[in-house]
């Protein structure tokens, strides 16, 4: 190893160590975290679309107890997608599955009441990354 090369190594390393644990002392994944987003109910029809393989919003709303719909537009010719209601936080319960639909196509998601809280909708095939804040109010 020539001299430039212990100097720049002895310099970089530190660094690459200091910003390793910093990464692991967060959970062990460098992995981004989304932010929970916030929005509130405008009503009981709801709409979102699904293209190149991500929703165009992070947060829906719809009131408690009211039945509503969910117009959907899967634009990703040939990919599955849906979109599906879940309360993460007991148990990551289903509390509608909407019905996979192969792009593009449009189908409206006829849901019933839902009690007021903070649940998660997702696409069920795409789940690792296509999901966002389901607020009922």
């Amino acid at each position: 190893m020539t001299k430039y090369l212990r100097v720049v190594s002895a310099a970089f390393l530190p660094a690459v160590a200091t910003v390793s644990l910093v990464g692991l002392g967060s959970g062990g994944s460098f992995a981004a975290e989304k932010a929970p987003s916030t929005c509130s109910p405008n009503g009981t029809a709801l709409a979102i679309t699904a293209n190149d393989n991500k929703f165009d919003k992070d947060c829906l709303a719809a009131p408690s107890n009211q039945a509503f719909t969910i117009a959907f537009d899967n634009q990703d010719r040939g990919l599955p997608h849906n979109v599906s209601i879940y309360d993460k936080d007991h148990g990551d319960k289903a509390l509608y599955t909407g019905e996979i639909t192969y792009g593009p196509n449009k189908t409206t998601y006829a849901v019933p009441a839902i009690p007021a809280g903070n649940y998660q909708f997702r696409c069920d095939p795409h789940a690792d990354f296509m999901f966002g804040n389901f607020i009922v109010q």
